[in-house]
């Protein structure tokens, strides 16, 4: 399949950034005492926790997370990495994101039960090479693990948290925007992150790879130039749509 070529508007972007500070120093503002809260309702063993504006780690009110703090904050324990993960997608402002609860608990499972056995396996699965083909209980039709309340944007963030940055392929963020910026630029895929299988996704992180390559910076940074020229061309008035209007 054919990658679009890299453009140059990409490589500008990128040469003004850095990786250690727009994307580990990536920061948002969570509401832990609205996630904490739901965390206690359904009685699962999470608690979140940020960083207050002198540094000093807090667990209630406001706190501040960075991207780069994602893959040592759950303190060794996948599921609240997770959480943590999905805390950062719902508090950033550039990134689509819903405000909900993901509930991880597997309703089928016996009341008296941690009802967690699922998704943790699910976890567990993203530390590895996620199989093109796999047709086991485990997975979703897509190829994703069956991670309870999880869908593939914040697996994807998941399985780059918990990745090493010296992994020649890291997992990538996979964001509808730059999704859809990535087809409009002319990679021949479908747009929709909600129905994105995991052959699909790693075609995606490839074309990342390769611009990273060829511009000579982190994946990441291309990652976030998508997400940027989705955002900057919709903030933008169409011309064909002012002619639209004149022609009215």
């Amino acid at each position: 399949m054919t990658t679009p070529a890299l453009p140059e508007a990409c490589l500008e972007w990128c040469a003004d950034r850095s990786y250690e500070y727009d994307v580990m120093g990536d920061l948002v503002e969570v509401d832990l005492d609205w996630w904490n809260s739901r965390l206690d309702e359904a009685r699962i063993p999470v608690r979140l926790h940020g960083r207050a504006v002198n540094g000093d780690p807090v667990d209630t009110g406001a706190g501040f997370l960075r991207r780069g703090d994602l893959h040592s904050v759950g303190r060794g324990c996948d599921l609240s990495t997770v959480y943590h993960c999905a805390a950062w997608l719902v508090g950033h402002r550039h990134r689509e994101r819903a405000r909900r609860f993901p509930d991880a608990r597997d309703l089928s499972e016996p009341v008296h039960a941690m009802r967690l056995d699922r998704v943790r396996r699910a976890l567990g699965e993203c530390r590895r090479a996620p199989a093109l083909i796999d047709l086991g209980p485990q997975r979703e039709w897509s190829g994703w693990p069956a991670a309870t309340g999880f869908g593939p944007v914040p697996l994807s963030l998941f399985a780059w948290a918990v990745g090493s940055e010296g992994t020649l392929e890291r997992p990538q963020i996979v964001d509808q925007q730059a999704l859809s910026e990535l087809v409009h630029l002319g990679w021949v895929e479908n747009p929709s992150v909600s129905g994105i299988t995991v052959r699909r996704y790693m075609r995606y992180c490839d074309v990342l790879y390769g611009w990273a390559d060829l511009a000579r910076v982190r994946p990441e940074l291309i990652e976030m130039w998508l997400v940027h020229a989705w955002r900057r061309r919709r903030a933008s008035p169409s011309p064909f749509m002012q002619e639209f209007r004149d022609a009215l």
